[in-house]
């Protein structure tokens, strides 16, 4: 890496945390591009350097936390429901302010998306390949995978406050365990 593309990087990260420092207090709308430069101590110039919009920055902090998931999935021993519904209780606990800013700014929708172009393009570094040799069948597979994962943030969000991590990742293990019924 050359010494400008390590300074563009440094200078993502900046805007990227002051961004999410900003969002933490305030609303995204109200957020802009200059408040952020500012508090990253860059100009709006280094701003759209990095980013072409605010919009960017979440997708830039979504593909930085989303390797600390795919980094706990491959340390999986065994990928059984149980250990899958641990690890996903825990990727959304231990990014659970972020989600919570993205729902309070109505933009949880945007995992969506991500979420069905990360695991998949994860898939073979988590799981080792296809899950079945049709393509459309698995573009739809993993398309639902990625509906699940969102519903459990959602889920997660609505009742972190009532469960506790282990409830959660046991309620969601005897979810997964009800898709045998469809055997």
């Amino acid at each position: 890496m050359t010494h400008q593309e390590r300074q563009k990087e440094i200078s993502k990260e900046w805007i990227a945390d002051a961004f999410y420092s900003l969002l933490q207090k305030k609303d995204y709308d109200s957020i802009t591009v200059s408040e952020i430069a500012q508090k990253a101590g860059l100009s709006r110039r280094t701003f759209y350097r990095a980013f072409e919009s605010k919009q960017d920055i979440i997708t830039y902090l979504l593909v930085r936390i989303f390797s600390d998931y795919i980094a706990a999935l491959k340390r999986l021993p065994v990928k059984t429901r149980e250990h899958l519904a641990v690890a996903i209780v825990d990727f959304v606990n231990q990014h659970l302010a972020f989600f919570q800013c993205l729902k309070r700014n109505h933009l949880d929708h945007l995992l969506i998306d991500f979420f069905d172009k990360q695991l998949a393009a994860g898939r073979d570094e988590i799981w080792g390949g296809s899950f079945c040799d049709d393509e459309e069948t698995e573009r739809v597979f993993m398309m639902t995978i990625s509906i699940e994962h969102y519903n459990v943030i959602r889920l997660w969000l609505e009742l972190h406050d009532k469960k506790t991590p282990e409830e959660m990742a046991e309620l969601l293990s005897d979810a997964l365990a009800l898709f045998r019924h469809f055997q």
